[in-house]
This record gives structure tokens, sequence and C-alpha cells, in this order.
């Protein structure tokens, strides 16, 4: 599945951070039992790269991986089978590496330039990040005069206040710990916490997305 496809099913973007290849698998079932198709593995740790490649052969997801900032990350990430790049910043680099590929792209950015830069480079996507020191109003207003670039926001989103940046023109939502707590991981409900928690995500967007 690609990554536009999975967003445009249900408009959030899990963020798994400290994955590995043992505590991956039944989380990213858990996901998508519970109507979230977008999986982002990050690779700032080393287990990044194996729990991609554990993941990759799971049926009905858009599979990607996070924190990519370099040119060999987003090489050992599609190595290890990940389908779209995300990155915190904007390397124009990594960007058309992934372009003359045809893999799906996600830079960082945080002002309308970087924003600018990142669409005529061939970003598919841009993550507008660290999205709360911005706030909703920000968002709007950058939608005003860029309103064909789709932007999924991420950094202290939660169910608090995704309505908003939502409605304020994000395309997608990337939720991290909210969502899942790696470092929770096999203690009691852990799974059926983060389908719960998916659920209300997943029905916040249905929410916002019949409002705009």
């Amino acid at each position: 599945m690609k990554l536009q496809e999975a967003i445009a099913k249900s408009g959030v973007v899990a963020v798994l951070r400290n994955a590995t290849a043992g505590n991956i698998k039944e989380v990213v079932e858990t996901l998508k039992e519970s109507g979230v198709f977008a999986i982002e593995i990050t690779v700032e740790n080393a287990g990044g790269y194996e729990a991609i490649e554990a993941c990759k052969d799971i049926d009905g997801i858009a599979l990607g991986a996070g924190t990519v900032l370099t040119l060999d990350q987003a090489r050992k990430a599609l190595a290890a089978g990940a389908t779209f790049i995300v990155s915190p910043i904007l390397d124009i680099e990594v960007v058309k590496y992934c372009k003359l590929r045809n893999v799906e792209v996600v830079p960082g950015v945080f002002t309308p330039s970087e924003i600018a830069k990142a669409a005529f480079a061939g970003a598919d996507m841009v993550k507008l990040f660290p999205a709360a020191q911005l706030g909703p109003d920000y968002l709007k207003n950058i939608k005003a005069p860029l309103p064909r670039i789709p932007i999924m926001v991420t950094g202290g989103i939660g169910l608090d206040n995704a309505f908003d940046y939502l409605s304020g023109g994000a395309s997608a939502i990337g939720i991290g710990s909210q969502l899942v707590d790696l470092k929770k991981s096999g203690s009691e409900g852990f799974l059926e916490s983060i389908r719960q928690r998916s659920l209300e995500f997943v029905s916040l967007v249905e929410k916002a997305r019949k409002t705009i």
C-alpha cells in the first residue's frame, strides 16, 4: 500500500520509536486491525532497520522509515523493506534520491520557504515539525498561500489538539508515544490500549474531515 493511500483511509501515521524485530509485529498487526495503515518505524536506534524487515511482509499497510537524516540511512531503510521515507529535516539530496527510485518521501519543515523547497524538490508531502510549537493557527496561515502541498503534523499531537490541526488543513497526523509507547511492550493491556487509542484517533480524523 502506498503512503498516500493509507493516509486517505485513516489520516493517522503511527510513529514507532524503540522498535526491534522482537517487539514490533504484534503492534503493527494491532494498529492495522484498528484502522491505522501508515506505519513509520524510526531508525535512530539500531533495531529500527531489523524491525522494518520483520514487518515488510505484512499486507495492507504502508511501511516507512522515520528519523532518516542521511542518504546512507535512506539506503539502509529501503534495503530493509521500507516503502516510504520520513525525516525531521529537509535534506534535498534525500528527497531527490527517493524520487529517482519512485519512493514516497516526507521531509521535515518549519517555515514557508522550507515547505516550498521541499515541494519543488519533489516531496510527496511535508512534515510540519515540531507542530505543537507552532500551533494550528500557523498551519491555517500556511495553507492559505500553499493550499496544494499536503502537510502532516507531528510533534506534540494528541487527542486534545489533533482535531484543530486536521480542521486547519493537515492531511495527516503523526502520533508517537500517545498512540504507541514501545517502552511498555509486554505489559498488561499493552495491545488493548493501542487498539483503543487507535480507534479514538481514527474516529477523530473522520469527524474532522466531515467539517472541511
